[in-house]
């Protein structure tokens, strides 16, 4: 008896598939791990499948409108602080390094000042030389929707706008583990 050549075709292009689709699981399984092990090295918390408000207008030090929407393409490093917070002002000068090695149309350092002046907040940036995004909630109501709690918190959003860490306190984000997740982060998210 002769098997037919569809069935042979048929079933080898179904052999196929699941060699590759079994592969693909098998890539993505392993960058999560890797992901996993570059967030727990800096004590960040993994969160998946989280969008945050996407739409909540928040003023730039021009004046400019500008939504969390905006770094859609992005990997987004959201830092929410105060300069009145000495961890806050510790970490700073590290986000500038970050931000001068990593900054560019993949990667952004925005830093979020909750409940200060915009004369403040610029005064301090002028101050400490810094030169990455700072946008103004005045009121707080984006730092309420995010859950703050505690200064400095940071959170890391991928290129479509969803969570993938938090981190809350003090972190060294000028050395090489965090440089290196967020290269891997711009690579792969």
């Amino acid at each position: 008896m002769s098997i037919p050549y569809k069935s042979i075709s048929y079933a080898f292009l179904t052999i196929v598939f699941i060699i590759i689709s079994g592969t693909q699981n098998l890539k993505a399984a392993t960058a999560d791990t890797l992901l996993d092990k570059k967030l727990k090295a800096l004590g960040i918390i993994k969160i998946s499948g989280i969008t945050p408000p996407a739409n909540d207008i928040l003023l730039d030090m021009e004046g400019n409108k500008v939504r969390l929407s905006d770094f859609k393409g992005k990997i987004v490093f959201l830092n929410f602080w105060a300069t009145w917070c000495p961890p806050c002002v510790y970490e700073m000068p590290d986000m500038e390094k970050l931000h001068q090695t990593l900054g560019n149309k993949d990667f952004i350092v925005v830093a979020i000042n909750l409940r200060e002046s915009s004369k403040k907040v610029a005064k301090f940036l002028q101050k400490h030389n810094l030169s990455f995004k700072v946008l103004l909630d005045q009121k707080s109501k984006l730092g309420r929707t995010f859950g703050i709690r505690t200064i400095p918190t940071t959170f890391v959003l991928d290129k479509n706008g969803n969570l993938i860490g938090k981190a809350s306190g003090v972190r060294d984000w000028d050395g090489k583990e965090s440089t290196d997740l967020f290269k891997y982060l711009i690579k792969n998210y």
